[in-house]
C-alpha cells in the first residue's frame, strides 16, 4: 500500500511542484487547500485550515503532512490576519496530527524567521551565513508567525510521539529561465535581509519530501537554499559593502549564499540540483539550457 501524505497549501506554486514530488515518490497524496488547484494532481478538498474539523478526517491513516499553507509574506493582509491565520492553521495542523497518531509533520517556516527581511530598520548580523542555532529577532507579523509555529512544533513533539521539521526556507525561484535573476543583479540591496539567498522550486519540494522521509527525532529546524548566492559578485564584496559590522564564517569563499545548509544537507540529504548559472551566464545571456522569452 503507498504511503500516503497530505499536503496543506497544494494548490500553490510550491505546494504545487511538492504534490509532484510526492506522487513521483510513489505516495498517495491529499491536498488540503482553501482554493481548488489549477490542474487535478491528486484528491484535492477545500478546506478552511484556522478550522479543525476537515484535518481530523483528512489525516486519518497518513503517514505525514506537509504544511504549505499560509500567508507568504507580511505585505499579504493586515497584520493581524497574516499572525493570526498563519498561527492558527499551524495550531491546527499539529494537534490534528498529534491526536491521529501521524509520524511526521514538516512544517514550512522560513528564512523571515531570523527577523531581517521585513524589519521596519536592518541591522548588521553578527556573523553570515546564517545557521540555525543563530538567534530569531522576528519584528514583523509574518515572522513572529513563523517563529510561532517554530514554538508550537517544540511544544507538541513534547507531548506527543510525532516529529517535526521546520523548514526555513529561502526566497523560492519559480521562473524555470531564469531570467528573472538579471533585474535582482541590478539591485542587490532588494531584499537585503534575505542576503542573497534563494532555492529553485523543485529544489524546495524536493527538501520537503526528504524531510518527510528523514531519520530525525524531535524537531528538527533547517535552512532550506542554494549553497550559491542569486548574485554574481562575490558575496564578501556585497557583504562589506552593505552590512560592514558583519563578521565571514571561515571557510567560506567566492559566491556563497546567506544560509548555512550544511544542517540540510547532513541530515536531510539535501542538495540543489538546479542553480541560476546552469541557465544564465554572469553578463546575463543565456546558457544553452536557458531561453530567451
Amino acid at each position: 500500500m503507498a504511503r500516503k501524505t497530505v499536503i496543506t497549501g497544494g494548490s500553490g506554486r510550491l505546494g504545487t511542484k511538492t504534490v509532484e514530488a510526492m506522487l513521483a515518490a510513489g505516495y498517495e497524496v491529499l491536498n488540503l487547500d482553501a482554493v481548488r488547484p489549477p490542474e487535478k494532481l491528486c484528491e484535492s478538498w477545500i478546506a478552511d485550515l484556522t478550522r479543525s474539523g476537515d484535518l481530523f478526517e483528512a489525516l486519518d491513516g497518513a503517514d505525514s503532512v506537509i504544511h504549505l499553507a499560509a500567508y507568504q509574506s507580511a505585505t499579504e493582509a493586515a497584520d493581524s490576519v497574516v499572525f493570526g491565520n498563519n498561527v492558527t492553521s499551524s495550531y491546527n495542523v499539529l494537534r490534528a496530527a498529534a491526536q491521529t497518531g501521524v509520524r511526521r509533520v514538516v512544517m514550512a517556516s522560513s528564512i523571515a524567521a531570523y527577523g531581517f527581511i521585513y524589519a521596519p530598520e536592518i541591522w548588521d548580523p553578527d556573523v553570515l551565513p546564517l545557521d540555525e542555532d543563530y538567534p530569531c529577532r522576528p519584528l514583523d507579523s509574518y515572522a513572529l508567525s513563523k517563529t510561532f509555529g517554530e514554538r508550537l512544533a517544540d511544544s507538541f513533539v513534547a507531548t506527543s510521539g510525532m516529529t517535526v521539521a521546520s523548514l526555513r526556507i529561502s526566497g523560492v525561484n519559480f521562473d524555470p529561465t531564469y531570467l528573472s535573476f538579471r533585474e535582482r543583479w541590478r539591485d542587490p540591496a532588494r531584499l537585503l535581509g534575505g542576503f542573497w539567498a534563494y532555492v529553485d522550486a523543485r529544489d524546495a519540494a524536493e527538501a520537503c519530501r526528504l524531510a518527510a522521509e528523514a531519520d530525525i527525532d524531535g524537531h528538527r529546524v533547517f535552512n532550506i537554499a542554494a549553497a550559491t548566492s542569486h548574485n554574481p559578485t562575490p558575496t564578501e564584496e556585497l557583504v562589506r559593502r552593505y552590512f560592514p559590522g558583519t563578521r565571514i564564517r571561515d571557510g567560506v569563499t567566492g559566491c556563497w549564499g546567506g544560509l548555512d545548509v550544511a544542517r540540510a544537507r547532513d541530515e536531510l540529504g539535501f542538495e540543489t540540483k538546479h542553480h541560476w548559472r546552469d541557465y544564465l551566464r554572469p553578463d546575463g545571456t543565456p546558457t544553452e539550457t536557458g531561453t530567451e522569452p
